[in-house]
């Protein structure tokens, strides 16, 4: 299995945030994870990057045990991760904002540049604004960004958190499109995301968190918008 997370449990102090989470995640496919604020859902993406510890059972990718690896270690084996908030570096410029993302490669100057040509083809606002301040973009062209920086290093799987936070309706569907064609590339993407209708017509497969546990896995096309909005939000 491409991504296999196995009885997972996480704490914050004493306080036990993700509890006994078990779901595979298989190549290629767009899956959302899904559920209320305070169900465990970015704490299971910090602990997936290496950003934090589970206190019991084990994370595998491609068959390797990573929740015993460092953050760094974790990105060099193809995960990346887009946390919530649009976190440019805002002082720097769009150019070096890019370049960071590739700071764990170790394939070269010409393979990093090759990357960073074919983002600019793929974003081309990216190009055209890339000796400006990253501060200087608007809240969508900044998701294009870190959506972009974490693309520089060349990940396998992809995570996003809340990418349509904040965005205007126009924009949230052209980020919808970016995620579409990122994941036509090849690479295996896992969205947490609050707007129903953005990942109702975008994931194939979705899991749902209550509490800290896992409530519902199953294929977005069984769902409607309704039955998303019951089970998240209303428990049923």
């Amino acid at each position: 299995m491409f991504l296999n997370i196995r009885d997972v449990s996480i704490n914050y102090g004493k306080l036990e945030v993700v509890k006994s989470i078990s779901l595979e995640i298989p190549k290629g496919l767009i899956v959302s994870l899904l559920g209320a604020n305070g169900a465990g859902k970015s704490t299971l993406f910090r602990a997936i990057s290496g950003l934090k510890r589970p206190i019991s059972g084990s994370i595998w990718f491609e068959d390797e045990r990573i929740d015993i690896l460092s953050p760094d270690a974790i990105l060099r084996q193809g995960i990346a991760q887009v946390p919530e908030g649009k976190r440019i570096f805002p002082y720097m410029t769009v150019l070096q904002n890019l370049n960071l993302g590739a700071y764990s490669r170790k394939d070269g100057k010409q393979e990093i540049a090759k990357t960073r040509e074919e983002l600019f083809e793929r974003f081309p606002m990216l190009s055209e604004k890339a000796k400006a301040k990253a501060e200087s973009l608007s809240g969508g062209q900044q998701q294009m960004l870190v959506i972009a920086r974490a693309l520089m290093a060349k990940p396998k799987l992809l995570l996003l958190d809340e990418p349509a936070q904040g965005l205007a309706p126009l924009v949230i569907k052209e980020i919808a499109e970016v995620i579409k064609k990122i994941n036509e590339s090849g690479i295996t993407i896992v969205v947490i995301e609050h707007n129903i209708r953005f990942v109702h017509g975008l994931a194939d497969k979705v899991f749902i968190m209550e509490n800290g546990r896992l409530a519902f896995e199953g294929s977005m096309s069984e769902l409607s918008e309704a039955d998303l909005v019951q089970k998240i939000y209303l428990g049923w």
